[in-house]
């Protein structure tokens, strides 16, 4: 293994300079010289090779966060009616995210992070898990409860068959409305 260093020297600059520095890259506001050239007027010696990997490495992070972002946008357009949220799509994602990480990495050599990514696959299991046990419970009681108001509606509009069946439609309806909220 290389005696490289795995962060740019970037990293442990204070945090409003990486905000500048991350800010000028994205907007493209000064070239990587530029930028090296203002972190040495701050008092910063940071080359520009050192800008360029720390650029390249920001943009690629940056990158991935828009493709999962528009992979839970997608994901959540295309299934309209099922009752998707924005936290069942992003759980989708990271699942996805996760799962490829652990696929990379080498069954030999599990480091901390491929165990901390193992640990959160779980904890987002049990996560989906729960949110899909409230929602069958949810489901549920807006059954029960629709049911005990069909019973009452019978009693009192027994006499009023016509009446009763379209306060029938409107419960059904309105049962509809409540499971896909």
């Amino acid at each position: 293994m290389s005696n490289r260093r795995k962060h740019s020297k970037i990293n442990s600059l204070p945090s409003e300079i990486i905000s500048a520095v991350n800010d000028a890259i994205v907007n493209k506001r000064r070239t990587y010289k530029e930028i090296e050239d203002w972190l040495k007027s701050e008092g910063h010696d940071v080359s520009e090779s050192s800008v360029q990997r720390y650029g390249k490495t920001f943009l690629a992070k940056l990158e991935k966060i828009s493709v999962a972002r528009e992979q839970a946008k997608s994901i959540i357009e295309t299934s309209s009616g099922l009752k998707t949220e924005m936290s069942e799509a992003t759980s989708t994602v990271a699942f996805q995210l996760l799962m490829e990480m652990l696929i990379n990495t080498d069954g030999k050599n599990l480091d901390k992070n491929a165990l901390n990514a193992i640990k959160t696959l779980a904890t987002l299991e049990r996560s989906t898990v729960a949110r899909e046990k409230l929602k069958l419970e949810y489901d549920k009681g807006v059954s029960a409860a629709m049911e005990r108001m069909k019973e009452q509606l019978r009693q009192e509009l027994k006499n009023y068959p016509d009446l009763l069946e379209k306060m029938y439609m409107v419960a059904n309806q309105m049962e509809q409305e409540l499971k896909t909220v």
